[in-house]
C-alpha cells in the first residue's frame, strides 16, 4: 500500500510539473499579459504636514518600483507650484471642495484613493493590485527631439486587449525637481489642449501622437515626463496605461 501510495504521488507531482510548464490562455474578456505601469497623482500643497508624510514615501517606492513600473507626479491643488491646468484638473477629478484637501493620493484616476496620510506598506499593496491587473495599452514612444526652448514627443498606443475600447484620451504631463522646497515630481504642465481623443480603439489598432511644448529647457531645467492614456467616461477616469519621458 505504502508503495502503491507513493507511486500515485510521484505520479501527482510529475503531471502538477508538466501543466505547470505550460502556457496559459487568457480567458475571454480578459486582457492579454502586457506590463501595466500604475501612475500616482499625489495632490498636495507647499507646507502640508500629511503630505510631507507620504510624499518620501511615495518617492522611495518610485526608487524600488523604478519608472518601467511607477510613475509619481507632484501635483500642488493650490499655492505658488499650481496651474490653472492643474486646478481644473483637481475639480474635474473632485467637484466638491470638501473632497480637495490634501493630500489626496489617486491610482491611476480613481481606481483608488487615499485621503490624508498613509504607511508603507498600504501604498505598495495599491500599487501592487494595481500592476497585477495587466494592461491593455501599450505605449511606445519613439522619441523626444529638444533644443533649448522647445521639446517635440511623439509615439504610438496600441490596444493589446482582446476588446474595443471607447473614449479615450492620450495627455501628458511635464515635471522637475524643485530643490528649494523639495518637490522632487513637481508638476508644471499638462498637455490638455494638445490631448488626443480615441472615439472608438479596435483590438489591434494604433494610434499615433505628438505634444510640442515650449518655454524651457528639458535639458537644463531637469525636465522629466509622463504620457497616460485616460477613459474620461469611466466611472473611475482610469488611466489605462502610462509611460515615463525621461
Amino acid at each position: 500500500m505504502k508503495k502503491l501510495l507513493l507511486g500515485l504521488t510521484i505520479i501527482g507531482l510529475m503531471a502538477c510539473l508538466f501543466t505547470g510548464c505550460l502556457p496559459t490562455t487568457p480567458a475571454e474578456g480578459e486582457p492579454e499579459p502586457a506590463d501595466r505601469v500604475a501612475i500616482i497623482e499625489l495632490y498636495m500643497a507647499a507646507g502640508c504636514p500629511s503630505c510631507e508624510v507620504v510624499k518620501p514615501i511615495l518617492e522611495q517606492l518610485v526608487d524600488e518600483y523604478g519608472y518601467e513600473q511607477l510613475v509619481l507626479v507632484e501635483e500642488a491643488g493650490w499655492g505658488d507650484y499650481s496651474t490653472t491646468e492643474i486646478s481644473n484638473r483637481y475639480k474635474w477629478y473632485f467637484p466638491d471642495s470638501a473632497d480637495r484637501s490634501v493630500p489626496n493620493i489617486l491610482f491611476n484616476g480613481l481606481n483608488d484613493r487615499i485621503h490624508g496620510s498613509s504607511n508603507y506598506s498600504t501604498l505598495k499593496s495599491k500599487i501592487d493590485i494595481e500592476l497585477a491587473k495587466g494592461a491593455k495599452i501599450i505605449i511606445t514612444v519613439d522619441s523626444r527631439n529638444s533644443d533649448s526652448n522647445t521639446t517635440t514627443i511623439t509615439g504610438t498606443i496600441e490596444n493589446v486587449s482582446t476588446s474595443t475600447l471607447n473614449n479615450l484620451e492620450i495627455n501628458g504631463m511635464i515635471f522637475k525637481e524643485r530643490q528649494t522646497e523639495n518637490l522632487t515630481y513637481s508638476v508644471f504642465d499638462i498637455f490638455e489642449e494638445q490631448k488626443v481623443e480615441i472615439t472608438s480603439f479596435a483590438p489591434g489598432n494604433i494610434v499615433d501622437f505628438s505634444f510640442t511644448i515650449e518655454g524651457f529647457n528639458w535639458e537644463t531645467d531637469n525636465v522629466h515626463g509622463v504620457i497616460f492614456v485616460q477613459a474620461p467616461d469611466s466611472q473611475t477616469k482610469e488611466i489605462l496605461q502610462a509611460a515615463y519621458i525621461e
